[in-house]
């Protein structure tokens, strides 16, 4: 029940945090435009790399190492202190690194000479990095805290985008809306602390136990960000001129991050009880858990794919505008990333991180990244926007799939995909139906709502006369419920 609990937190949170962008995009789409939207998307995606130094693979190692300690209080406050104050130490780094960045590229590159003031604000994102301590709650598997406090903040940002953002001369308002917001929502979480954590003495700390551990983990950490931000990154570096390209391409990834939420939530919340499964010796334990959680986020990320392949050109428009079409096209071509990161989920962030298998897990992302930027440099000067795109899913896929040939003697593919098949014939059934009704319905609300509504009954309806294993687990988790 309590893993059940986490992950119900936790899909709420991560919805709110994808949620709260969309429902301010199609009014952002209007007000900013694309030129002001494509300035945002660019600039952050630039920050991303230096938040990426500031937070070192910590948000990781530091959730795995509170589940494997949470029982001893002592070393569990030793372990807090010990890793937020190297965190503190490469957060102020990455500051003055990112800083000094900007400066000297703004003599380099038009992009960054023309949009040198938003750089600036966006310092911001790192400073939120360096306050967030949400890795010290998720690894005691208290995910409440987090979600009530931090979802506060995200519906105070929403309310506040409206009252601030009122024309296009607004852009440097909402980069500062959307970095401060992070700040507040990170600095919120310390409140908690006092009731929580003794302070050790400053003779006991060790931070040098943590450094290699966490350089491990900042490996894959940076490989990741480089297939999710890079694409951003080139579109306007490789086709000078475009930025817009990347608000293209920020829009889409937010829609198709909706449906990641729901199902890589699920690995946020497996990530400590695996790893304290696996601390206490239980390899049982951890192989039934992988098992479970491969078919039930197979069973979301199936639909979900096939839905965002037939409805996003058409939905686009009248979210959007028209203006943003290539964004619709851009989530049909991403839709399939939906399954494939499904799936690494499962084998990588709840199998390979809490066994510390980290140099595998390493390996994998960075076959991934270094794929996707060699793909950019061919895809995107052919194909600009969808190229990218594309490079985005051949990574994903080679990702998956390195991670499958790395766990074959010790999972069972077998068990792994028993089932699955029932699913893609269910998405199957239903992809043809959402794609004539997106041909016959009008681009409006309305349509998407009476699509979604009709695909959902369709797949349900289907996986429940064949069978499939996540609705017998729902059967009997519903039989638990009233026998109690």
């Amino acid at each position: 029940m309590q893993v059940v609990k986490n992950y119900l937190y936790n899909v709420f949170y991560q919805l709110l945090v994808v949620l709260a962008p969309l429902i301010t995009m199609t009014y952002l789409s209007h007000v900013l435009g694309v030129q002001g939207m494509g300035i945002q998307a660019w600039t952050n995606s630039i920050v991303s790399y230096f938040l990426l130094l500031a937070t070192l693979g910590i948000t990781l190692y530091g959730q795995r190492e509170i589940a494997y300690v949470r029982d001893d209080h002592v070393l569990r406050n030793q372990r807090f202190w010990e890793i937020q104050i190297l965190h503190t130490i490469v957060s102020l780094i990455a500051i003055v690194g990112y800083i000094f960045f900007v400066y000297m590229m703004r003599d380099v590159s038009v992009e960054f000479n023309q949009n040198i003031h938003q750089l600036y604000l966006q310092t911001w994102v790192i400073v939120a990095g360096l306050l967030d301590i949400s890795w010290y709650f998720m690894g005691l598997e208290d995910f409440k805290k987090t979600v009530i406090r931090n979802s506060l903040v995200k519906i105070t940002m929403v309310v506040l985008i409206f009252l601030v953002v009122k024309s296009p001369n607004d852009v440097n308002n909402y980069i500062l809306l959307l970095a401060l917001t992070q700040v507040l929502g990170n600095l919120s979480m310390w409140f908690y602390i006092p009731e929580k954590i003794k302070v050790p003495k400053i003779s006991t700390i060790n931070l040098k136990q943590h450094i290699i551990p966490t350089l491990a983990l900042f490996v894959p950490t940076i490989a990741t960000q480089i297939y999710l931000q890079f694409n951003k990154t080139m579109l306007p570096l490789l086709q000078p001129g475009s930025i817009a390209l990347s608000a293209f391409y920020e829009n889409a990834d937010k829609i198709i991050k909706v449906s990641l939420a729901v199902v890589t939530a699920l690995g946020t919340v497996m990530l400590p009880r695996i790893a304290n499964y696996f601390g206490k010796g239980n390899l049982a334990a951890v192989n039934k858990a992988i098992y479970k959680s491969m078919d039930f986020v197979t069973a979301l990320s199936v639909p979900l794919m096939f839905g965002m392949m037939a409805l996003g050109p058409k939905t686009s428009i009248w979210y959007m505008g028209s203006s943003f079409l290539p964004s619709g096209w851009t989530i049909s071509i991403l839709s399939p990333i939906i399954v494939l990161i499904a799936w690494s989920n499962v084998l990588g962030t709840q199998y390979l991180l809490p066994v510390s298998r980290t140099t595998d897990y390493t390996i994998s992302v960075t076959v991934g990244a270094i794929l996707n930027v060699i793909l950019n440099f061919i895809a995107i000067p052919r194909w600009g926007l969808y190229g990218a795109a594309l490079a985005t899913v051949f990574s994903e896929a080679a990702i998956t799939l390195y991670q499958l040939i790395i766990i074959r003697h010790d999972l069972s593919i077998k068990k792994l995909f028993m089932g699955v098949w029932k699913y893609f014939v269910a998405g199957l059934i239903m992809l043809p139906v959402l794609v004539l009704m997106t041909i016959k319905l009008s681009p409006n609300p309305t349509g998407t709502v009476v699509s979604i509504v009709v695909g959902s009954i369709i797949y349900v309806l289907i996986i429940i006369l064949l069978r499939a294993n996540l609705v017998t687990e729902i059967l009997m988790f519903i039989k638990k419920l009233f026998e109690k």
